[in-house]
């Protein structure tokens, strides 16, 4: 039981961390509040695909 919250807080952390990285200025201006929400969802399923994620983590540590 234990390993399904440990699971569960990943996943929740993960969600965050897109969440996070998708509220930049330029999405929030953009954006109706229905529609950023739609978008946000769009690309909380593009960062679990992997392929956000990756890419990102490869620019934070090229660049340091």
């Amino acid at each position: 039981m234990a390993d399904e919250t440990k699971r569960t807080t990943g996943i929740d952390l993960l969600v965050r961390e897109c969440r996070i990285r998708f509220s930049i200025p330029e999405n929030l201006n953009h954006y109706s509040a229905m529609n950023f929400r739609e978008a946000e969802k769009k690309f909380i399923k593009f960062c679990f695909n992997g392929r956000q994620l990756r890419e990102q983590d490869k620019q934070r540590y090229l660049y340091r």
